[in-house]
Formats: C-alpha cells, sequence, structure tokens
C-alpha cells in the first residue's frame, strides 16, 4: 500500500511539474517607440484611387501636418502617418493589415486607420477583432456589419451611410416635395448601384424606405466596376420608365459618367442622387461643371451650418485643398474622427522607459465610454441600438444624431445642405437635433443647361 501510495504521489507531482512547465508565456508587449505611428492600407492607385484621393486621402495630410507631435505626461512625440498602397486589392489591403497588426504588436506602428471602400472595411473588421487591434476607420458603411457589431468590438464607424441615416432622410425629402410639386402623384425611382457591397447595401436599403415613403422603384441596374457602357444602358433604361428620380448609389467612375450620359441622352429626370463622386468639390466645380445644377449628394455639413465646421471649411481645408478638394460628405466625418482619436492618445496613452506605448483595450474603451468635442459639437460613439456608453460586446458607430446633414444639393456651385419640412425640431420624426438646413431644396431640379 505504501508503495502505491509513493508512486501516485509521485504521479500527482510529475503531473504537477509538466503542467506547470506547459503553463502559457504571456506574449511580451509592444516595445515603446521614439514615435507614433498612425498606419492604413489605402487605395492609392487602381479602381478606387479617386475615392482615396478626394476623401480621407486628401484631409489625414492636412490633418498630421497641423498635429505633427503629441505629448503624452510630459513627453513629447512626432506624429508620422504610415499609408501603404493596396492598389484598390482586396487581397492586397489583407496582406496591408496584417502586417500593419504586426507592427503594432511588435511596437513599431501604434494605430490601424480603416480602408477605402465599405467591401474592405467589412473584410477588416474580423482582422481587427481576432487581433484585438483598434479599427478607426474612414471611408465605407457598415450596414452589413450592424448586427454583427458585437463580433466587432474593435471597429468604429466614422462614415455616414445608407440607414446611418441618409437614405430615410432622402426619402422623406423626395416624397414631401414631390407631393408638394405634383400633389397627387406617385413618384418613381431608378437606382443604379455599385455591384459590390457598397451598392447592394443601398439599392436594399432604399428600396425598403422608399416604399415606406410611397416611392416606386421602376428598377434596378448593377454597375460592374470598369464598365463604363453600364452608364449609358442605366441611362436608357431609367429614360424608357419615365422616372422621376434617377439614383446612382455608385462609385465616381459610374457617379461622373452617369450625369454626363444623362445630359448626353436627353434624360432630365425631376432628381438626381449621386454617391461618392458627386459630394467632391471637382464634381460641380470642374468634372461636370453646370450639370451639377440641382443634382443631389449626400454631405454631413458644409461651412454655414456651425462655425466649427466654417473654421474646418474655410479655414483649414480650403487653403490646402481648395474647394475642388473639399469632400462635403466625408471630410467632416473624418476630421472629427482624428480628432477623437488624438483626445483618446492623449488620455490613454503611456510613456514607458521613455517610448510611447498604448493599451489596444484601453484605447477602444476610452472611445466607448467617452464624449468628445469635435467639428459636429458634442460627438460621441453608440452602438447599433444607439446605446451609449458602447457595450463592451460591440463596436461603435459615430452618432448618426450628431451629424449636421445628410443629403445635400448642388445650388450655385456649391453643396447646400437640405431637409423635409421641419427637419431638426422638436416635430422632427427622426429626431435629428443637429440637423442644419442651409438651403431650401429645388424640386424639380433646374433643367440641365442647353448645348
Amino acid at each position: 500500500m505504501k508503495r502505491i501510495v509513493f508512486i501516485s504521489l509521485a504521479v500527482v507531482l510529475a503531473l504537477a511539474i509538466g503542467l506547470a512547465g506547459c503553463a502559457p508565456v504571456e506574449e511580451p508587449g509592444p516595445e515603446p517607440s521614439d514615435k507614433i505611428v498612425v498606419s492604413f492600407s489605402v487605395s492609392q492607385t487602381g479602381p478606387l484611387q479617386e475615392v482615396h484621393d478626394f476623401a480621407f486621402g486628401s484631409i489625414y495630410p492636412v490633418y498630421f501636418d497641423m498635429v505633427d507631435t503629441l505629448t503624452i505626461g510630459s513627453t513629447t512625440f512626432d506624429v508620422e502617418a504610415d499609408p501603404r498602397d493596396d492598389a484598390s486589392s482586396m487581397a492586397n489591403m489583407i496582406d496591408n493589415t496584417e502586417a500593419i497588426i504586426a507592427d503594432i504588436k511588435a511596437g513599431t506602428s501604434h494605430f490601424l486607420f480603416g480602408p477605402t471602400c465599405t467591401a474592405f472595411l467589412e473584410a477588416q473588421a474580423p482582422l481587427a477583432a481576432e487581433a484585438h487591434v483598434v479599427q478607426m476607420t474612414a471611408e465605407g458603411g457598415a450596414t452589413s456589419l450592424l448586427p454583427e457589431m458585437g463580433e466587432y468590438e474593435y471597429s468604429f464607424i466614422n462614415l455616414s451611410f445608407s440607414d446611418w441615416f441618409q437614405i430615410p432622410v432622402l426619402a422623406k425629402l423626395l416624397a414631401e416635395a414631390h407631393e408638394a410639386a405634383f400633389p397627387g402623384d406617385t413618384p418613381h425611382a431608378y437606382i443604379g448601384y455599385q455591384n459590390d457591397d457598397h451598392g447592394l447595401e443601398y439599392s436594399s436599403v432604399a428600396s425598403t424606405y422608399f416604399a415606406q415613403e410611397g416611392i416606386v422603384i421602376d428598377g434596378l441596374y448593377p454597375m460592374d466596376s470598369g464598365d463604363t457602357a453600364a452608364n449609358g444602358e442605366l441611362i436608357a433604361a431609367a429614360k424608357a420608365a419615365d422616372s422621376d428620380i434617377l439614383c446612382a448609389f455608385a462609385y465616381p467612375e459610374h457617379v461622373f459618367g452617369t450625369v454626363q450620359t444623362a445630359n448626353g441622352m436627353e434624360y432630365d429626370p425631376k432628381a438626381i442622387i449621386v454617391g461618392p463622386g458627386g459630394c467632391f468639390g471637382a464634381f460641380g466645380v470642374i468634372i461636370v461643371g453646370d450639370l451639377a445644377e440641382g443634382v443631389m449628394t449626400f454631405a454631413t455639413a458644409n461651412a454655414k451650418t456651425s462655425p466649427a465646421m466654417e473654421e474646418l471649411f474655410n479655414d483649414i481645408l480650403l487653403p490646402v485643398v481648395g474647394l475642388p478638394g473639399t469632400d462635403f460628405w466625408g471630410h467632416p466625418c473624418y476630421y472629427a474622427a482624428l480628432q477623437m482619436w488624438r483626445e483618446s492618445v492623449e488620455n490613454v496613452g503611456e510613456v514607458l522607459a521613455g517610448g510611447f506605448v498604448i493599451d489596444q483595450d484601453e484605447y477602444r474603451d476610452y472611445l466607448r465610454t467617452h464624449k468628445f468635442t469635435t467639428c459636429f459639437g458634442e460627438t460621441w460613439y453608440v452602438d447599433a441600438d444607439m446605446t451609449w456608453p458602447v457595450p463592451d460586446s460591440s463596436g461603435g458607430l459615430l452618432n448618426y444624431k450628431c451629424h449636421t446633414g445628410e443629403v445635400g444639393q448642388w445650388q450655385s456651385g456649391y453643396v447646400e445642405i437640405v431637409g423635409y419640412a421641419g427637419i431638426g425640431t422638436p416635430s422632427d420624426p427622426y429626431e435629428l437635433d443637429n440637423y442644419v438646413v442651409t438651403a431650401p431644396f429645388i424640386y424639380p431640379k433646374p433643367a440641365f443647361p442647353a448645348g
């Protein structure tokens, strides 16, 4: 019996020693750095280059020229922007993201900003979640991610998008304007959409909200990247249906071509709404020129919506990128995101052995739980259910009630913020308290200029 006990104790001791030897070893933290590095995979070349060049790509250099150092405690660090070209390739974007995450783990980079389009954003989100690295996005919507935000608790979405809260405003605006101009007449719309996650998101959401407001959809036409013939095919279909409203929920290659082709084919609907491209100053100032008058686009602000936006548009952007380089949809959101990023870094970043380090979980939690002062005024993240502070089980969306606009219209060479009756007032059914209308909506839009 004693021998059996001895053997049993020996086995237990051996197992204990073995288990202790196999205990997981914590990975070393990032090495302290002598600078703060912000990395992102972006489409500096390829079909998405126009989106990048006019959107996040034209504002982050302006911001980091102004904010080229940050002080953490009593130590000042240089800030370095680290863009990595993915050539508009999903595979390249994933490779770049994995490399950036590895650099963040090592301490040679510290922050991951999002890629250039919705499809890329959605593909990057699970990589960030698995790595426990905050994904601070710029371009791209998140309609498809909304039901899954609990899986992507490291993702923070900053841009306005289809049902956050553009299409609901657009549908109500168009329906009310059509009824006022043509009492008792049913408005009809034709939708062209980019044949990817972006376009599928917008066409689906528009189908829901247009129907809710009594707008009949005559047809939906997918447009593939690089297929320039799609512009004429869309216009031919919309003209044949005699649709009142033409929607081009697409990227610049189709947005620019759709408006120009509509004019060339003598199709002049009562309203035209276009996606990325129409919000760029170059659209109305250079690319389509006078054809832009009355064309609608998505826009979160202009220089008239608040003193802070006047400063952003007139004092910060115009001297550097001019009106052609201004993005009335994205620039306010990206600038606000950079302001929230800066405050978070200054409050959560640490100095270790004289170098900069940051804990991604603390950074994420600061974003979740704080309200910030940005170009929108008081700004904060919510989850898909509008909950604040954002629960531990979710990523964050910049609260659409912070937006100062959703829909714009080109009027006299500028994008004005337009809205339905009562928007931004106590009677507003959507409770868009921050919304500022800067000009009355023109419907029907002015006819294309002759010749």
